[in-house]
């Protein structure tokens, strides 16, 4: 025990000095005024000294360190896998009880000597041991992630791994165990035997497709133990087959890939079952199928391309956005176009308006409604006609002739990303012909590309954008786009450069914004052991958001059945929480009323199943193996846990250990001080009370 302060203790004696001073400062003609002897005021003059003196020496902080021993028992971590797999391949009732009671009876007789841990992984790693065997994926390097962040250190002593050793998610375990730097113990549990087994490996597919077109299924399947078998590959949708193709496996272990184009028949989030026929000498056909899910869209923008005359641009255009499953597009020349401005999504005019086409109804009712347009300025243009569409761009003193330009990408431009690549790119194609005249961009536009003629950067606009209202515009001041085409393919092997161009200021002008009042988002598909999280949103008639009204949905899966839920107001927004839902397709429909107005919004949303612990049941105990032998432990099966058990006890290195380190009290937290203290101050006060004082 040793005494120290939080201030120099050669202040100690400055206290006691100061209690001195005062003492005699205040008894030092006490005789002459209170009429005590000398002997009484110097007894009163050391009390009040030491009472002074000790006050003083508190102001200090004195604290009392003490050396406390602590010793600690080795902390022992046993884990079992909660996975799936294992009760696919092995004895399920064995498990939950045999290995179950063997197990909890090492760690209630390892919990003598030393401090026992229990977790259970799988998919997530949860304390205790769970032998409910519902884990969907096995993540082991997981779990020594976990027991590295929770018990690392001097005190760990070794990890207890008990499972099969499959795991199908994470980095290697064997990264993870030698970071761990302590010995691991395997329990080899499952069946390694390889049984005859057909598996549906996997099936490739695009996640969305659009109304009326073909898509590409590729399935790919796995054979063992079944050389010389014959088998059959279906696609369902529904309940009826809509593909089937026939698979002779002519090897041991047997690969395959088996294609099939779909057609996408009906709109929706559709599942498509995927399944390779059982053989009778399979042990199980629980990994015979699977069930993929595609949204079938039919919502298409549909882009007008309007052109005053044949042109290579138009097909330059045509080609670039006929890329994209998004776009539906339609030539046409103005002499014979007598269509609606209000049915397409992106009307792009090419050398319109001219001096034969205004295009004056078609502009007006575009403008009225809200639908985009992209001019691409060229010869025979009526400039004034142009100048008063107020697209972003004007030009005056136009002459009926044209100067070459080359693009400068304008790198302030933000509305959409052009990635480094494709600037350089676009800054070598080939010069547009622009309309000879001084350009100016209107206070709303905004540059993507200005000109650059010969040598010279110069201010002009070559193509701008621009946003007034709900209306977007956009200007091309020149021809020769079809250039820009051919230029990319002979310099860089592809077109990906000028149409990605292409459709990005397509999607940019084309994008529909959403006005309505109550909005409900969410991710389109969730994992069957995820939380599957919703976002609400309601506003009033000034778009100001309002939490107030009670907000409601009904999920509805495939076979009918609703699942109501209330979403919870957080700040603005509302949130739900539904929980874990099993696999398949599900319908929502949401509903709130506000001001007397009732507002709507359903959608669908997929829960996919995850497979994973189906496709192989295949026992790794090599794995675990390895695991023990590179980190100095020991791999027994499920019977011989004593073993285990006599080889940690025989680790010296896992023995308690003992740990020395000092605390520190305030000297003032001890009780017995403050009646010291009292005790001086009570016997002043009483000697002078009772010598005629106070």
């Amino acid at each position: 025990m040793d005494l120290t302060t939080a201030h120099s203790l050669w202040l100690a004696p400055l206290c006691l000095v100061l209690g001195v001073g005062l003492a005699w400062w205040l008894y030092r003609r006490a005789g002459a005024r209170d009429g005590f002897s000398p002997r009484l005021a110097l007894m009163l003059a050391v009390v009040r000294a030491l009472a002074i003196a000790l006050i003083a020496f508190f102001l200090l902080e004195p604290m009392v360190r003490t050396m406390v021993r602590e010793v600690r028992q080795p902390v022992l971590v046993i884990a079992h896998d909660g996975s799936a797999s294992l009760a696919f391949a092995g004895d399920t009732a064995q498990l939950r009880s045999t290995h179950r009671a063997a197990l909890e009876g090492l760690a209630e007789r390892l919990s003598d000597r030393y401090h026992v841990r229990t977790f259970t992984y799988g998919d997530h790693v949860r304390e205790g041991l769970h032998f409910e065997q519902e884990d969907v994926l096995t993540d082991i390097s997981a779990l020594l992630r976990e027991v590295h962040d929770r018990a690392s250190g001097p005190d760990l002593g070794g990890v207890i791994l008990t499972g099969d050793g499959i795991h199908n998610r994470g980095r290697d375990p064997r990264l993870e165990a030698a970071r761990l730097g302590v010995p691991v113990f395997t329990v080899a549990l499952g069946d390694t035997t390889v049984r005859p087994d057909l598996v549906m490996k996997d099936v490739e597919h695009n996640r969305i497709s659009y109304l009326g077109n073909e898509f590409p299924l590729l399935a790919r399947i796995e054979a063992r133990r079944l050389k010389g078998g014959e088998s059959r590959v279906t696609v369902s949708v529904d309940g009826r087959e809509i593909g089937t193709k026939q698979v002779r496996i002519t090897a041991d272990p047997f690969i395959a890939e088996v294609p099939f184009t779909i057609l996408a028949d009906r709109a929706g989030l559709r599942r498509y079952t995927v399944t390779v026929a059982p053989l009778e000498s399979e042990g199980t056909d629980l990994n015979n199928s699977m069930d993929v899910f595609i949204e079938v869209l039919d919502d298409r923008q549909k882009v007008l391309i309007l052109g005053e005359a044949p042109h290579p641009d138009l097909g330059a255009l045509r080609l670039a956005l006929g890329g994209s499953e998004g776009y539906g597009i339609e030539l046409a020349f103005a002499n014979d176009f007598n269509g609606v401005a209000d049915t397409y999504d992106l009307i792009i005019v090419h050398r319109l308006p001219s001096r034969r086409h205004s295009l004056e109804p078609l502009l007006t009712r575009a403008r009225d409604r809200g639908v985009p347009v992209l001019y691409i300025l060229g010869q025979g243009m009526d400039m004034a006609a142009f100048n008063a569409q107020g697209a972003g761009m004007r030009i005056t003193g136009w002459r009926d002739t044209h100067t070459d330009a080359q693009a400068q990408v304008d790198r302030e431009f933000s509305a959409f990303t052009l990635e480094d690549e494709q600037i350089r790119a676009i800054e070598r194609f080939p010069p547009l012909q622009v309309p000879f005249g001084q350009f100016e961009q209107g206070r709303a536009a905004t540059a993507i590309m200005r000109q650059r003629i010969g040598a010279v950067r110069t201010p002009y606009p070559l193509m701008t954008v621009q946003q007034q209202g709900e209306q977007r515009n956009a200007v091309i001041a020149g021809e020769g786009l079809w250039r820009w085409r051919l230029a990319d393919l002979q310099q860089h092997g592809t077109h990906v450069h000028f149409d990605r161009l292409v459709q990005k200021l397509t999607q940019y002008l084309a994008l529909k914004t959403d006005r309505s009042r109550f909005r409900v988002d969410h991710a389109p598909s969730f994992n069957e052991n995820e939380q599957v999280l919703m976002r609400a949103e309601l506003y009033d008639a000034t778009y100001a958001p309002v939490s107030t009204p009670e907000v409601t949905i009904i999920l509805t899966n495939e076979e009918g059945s609703e699942f109501p839920y209330n979403f919870t107001p957080a700040g603005q927004v509302y949130r739900l929480d539904a929980g874990r839902l099993p696999p398949g397709r599900y319908t929502w429909q949401a509903a709130t009323e506000h001001d007397g107005q009732r507002h709507t919004a359903k959608g669908e949303l997929l829960v996919k199943a995850l497979v994973a612990e189906r496709l192989s049941t295949v026992a790794d105990h090599g794995l675990l193996a390895d695991l023990a032998a590179r980190t100095g432990g020991i791999m027994a099966g499920p019977g011989a846990l004593e073993s285990i058990e006599q080889a940690i006890r025989a680790k010296p290195e896992i023995v308690a250990r003992s740990y020395v380190h000092a605390t520190f009290s305030d000297l003032i937290g001890l009780r017995w001080w403050f009646f010291v203290l009292l005790g001086l101050l009570t016997l002043e006060w009483v000697l002078r009370r009772r010598h005629g004082s106070y």
